[in-house]
């Protein structure tokens, strides 16, 4: 006699991404175009964002597209696209491949040279930098003052709300109530609350955005590029 229960198989939340990504590997034309076209200018667009010399952040996207694919600088190499696993979203998973990537590169730069020596050093195998005291790496993608700067703006840019809108905006998205619901408490169309909650939607991407500009006019941000960040290891 079976169970009468059964065990549901739920969805994978990133599941279009690892779709994308198996068909860009198996060398899909229309995948390998798609995954170019978004994540070359996005990877270039955070590291710039970040003060990285827009030359050194196209190399650097430039290495990490082709990797994707196989192509190292010493030849074919393992796809790189071929460890994502999906849990995360690949843009998040991009994000934080290519910024530890910048990271490595430049803890290398700065330790060049001050590697401790060993008198087997002949013998040691491995990457001496490796070696190297506290380099350890890096696994936050966001530095304290970039993390502040975003989570500052984002906060100013909700207390610009009013009241009563910020109310419709927790009732919807923190405690998940529905906008019928919403308007039976507001007594009002369910079209006023939809229209309601997508401007408040804008004015806080609008928002956010102008406060950071205005304290760092370097920053190259755009919304998409602050939500994925944000995705990335942002506490709000």
């Amino acid at each position: 006699m079976t169970s009468g229960s059964s065990s549901e198989i739920k969805p994978l939340k990133h599941a279009p991404d690892l779709d994308l990504v198996d068909r860009a590997i198996a060398g899909e034309p229309a995948a390998v175009r798609e995954f170019q076209d978004t994540y070359r200018p996005m990877l270039e667009r955070v590291l710039i964002s970040r003060g990285v010399d827009r030359v050194q952040a196209e190399d650097l996207v430039a290495d990490i597209i082709g990797e994707s694919f196989g192509a190292g600088k010493n030849g074919t190499t393992r796809p790189l696209l071929e460890k994502f696993e999906g849990r995360s979203s690949l843009s998040t998973w991009m994000i934080r491949t290519t910024w530890n990537r910048w990271l490595d590169l430049k803890r290398r730069d700065k330790f060049r040279g001050e590697l401790s020596s060993f008198p087997d050093e002949d013998d040691r195998s491995g990457d001496p930098f490796d070696r190297l005291a506290g380099a350890d790496p890096v696994e936050n993608l966001l530095d304290s003052d970039l993390s502040e700067l975003m989570g500052r703006a984002i906060r100013e840019a909700f207390d610009s709300l009013g009241p009563e809108v910020l109310l419709m905006l927790k009732l919807s998205y923190l405690h998940g109530i529905s906008q019928v619901a919403i308007a039976r408490m507001w007594q009002c169309d369910q079209t006023r609350v939809s229209r309601t909650l997508t401007a408040a939607r804008q004015q806080v991407a609008t928002e956010t955005m102008r406060r950071i500009r205005e304290a760092d006019d370097r920053l190259q941000l755009e919304w998409e590029d602050f939500q994925k960040l944000c995705a990335a290891g942002l506490d709000l």
